[in-house]
């Protein structure tokens, strides 16, 4: 241990040299020690301890806010794959896999490959679900000619007619299955923001004709205000086609009026449309939405539905993050509700 001398002084000191004369002698004094610099050191730090955290925030703060940042960074381009994932965008970003800490790009490896592997399995039920519909066509069509010949040689018969009508709900069953296809397929193709009156502007007026014709009251209760100022992000054109589709349901099965309210609520929109109608009973009101579910057979045939109608509508708000669900309405018949969240 290597040892420094440290020298304190100096002090005055005054000796009394004559008591009799009271003559006084000043020295200085100096005191001489050998000391540990290393313990030293320490005593500085214990005397010191802001100044010591001071310069050493002062040193560390750069590396810090560097490793902060490549952490950080990375978890955020994660988040914005996985946000774009949401919204139905599944291309591959390769920047998950070539930046950040060997652990982060792992997983963003991981990442790209879950998204890949979605993508294709979307792909291969379109494409399957697309097929088995084009299939149909064929055997169909021959069904319908092989019926005209008969109606033809045999006349409009009570069978032939019936089994007319039956490929007539067959075709149309098919052309839906074609329509949730295409829009599957367009829904994840196009996304982009747009003002949500945009939503029901043009639908509404085809739907007050519409109504008008049939002898039946159309009201709307727009409860936002400036909605063109409130946007959303989606395939504006396939959310428009879900409200038409609820609205052509509802002047379907309403007796004199419908009614149709939009308004805001903690970041969604809620767009309801009412009828009158005879409405459906409440353990019906989730299997409305399964495909060819038909709650008065009868009725249903008589309108011509095939029971994929509200299928569509809710498929389209499950991919644009929303839900839609049916309950009784003040009106007396069926009320369904969409909730879509707004772009921020």
């Amino acid at each position: 241990v290597f040892y420094d001398i440290q020298v304190v002084g100096p002090f005055s000191v005054h000796i009394d040299s004559d008591f009799e004369s009271g003559q006084r002698e000043t020295y200085l004094l100096y005191f001489v020690k050998y000391v540990n610099p290393q313990r030293e050191v320490v005593n500085f730090i214990f005397d010191h301890p802001l100044s010591i955290v001071f310069i050493i925030m002062m040193i560390t703060s750069p590396l810090l806010w560097w490793l902060v940042w490549s952490i950080s960074e990375p978890i955020k381009r994660l988040q914005s794959a996985a946000n774009a994932v949401a919204l139905g965008n599944f291309d591959i970003d390769k920047n998950l896999e070539a930046h950040g800490a060997s652990e982060l790009r792992q997983v963003g490896r991981s990442f790209n490959r879950m998204a890949q592997a979605i993508s294709e399995l979307i792909s291969s039920h379109q494409s399957l679900l697309s097929s088995i519909s084009h299939e149909l066509r064929t055997p169909l069509t021959r069904l319908q000619l092989a019926t005209a010949l008969l109606r033809r040689r045999y006349g409009n018969g009570g069978e032939i007619l019936r089994i007319e009508n039956e490929a007539e709900r067959l075709n149309k069953m098919i052309n839906d299955l074609l329509q949730l296809s295409r829009k599957q397929i367009k829904n994840q193709l196009l996304r982009e923001p747009f003002p949500i009156d945009e939503i029901w502007e043009t639908i509404m007026k085809d739907a007050r004709f519409e109504a008008s014709q049939m002898n039946i009251k159309c009201s709307f209760k727009q409860n936002i205000i400036n909605p063109g100022q409130h946007r959303m992000s989606g395939n504006q054109e396939a959310l428009s086609s879900a409200v038409e589709n609820i609205l052509r349901n509802a002047l379907k099965y309403t007796n004199t009026q419908i009614e149709i309210i939009t308004y805001l609520g903690n970041g969604y929109l809620f767009i309801s449309v009412d009828d009158d109608g005879a409405g459906v009973s409440p353990a019906e009101y989730d299997e409305i939405f399964k495909p060819f579910y038909r709650v008065d057979t009868a009725r249903t045939r008589e309108t011509g539905g095939a029971g994929l109608g509200l299928t569509i509508v809710q498929d389209v708000v499950q991919q644009h993050r929303g839900r839609v669900w049916a309950e009784s309405s003040p009106l007396g018949g069926l009320r369904v509700t969409i909730q879509l969240p707004l772009w921020r």
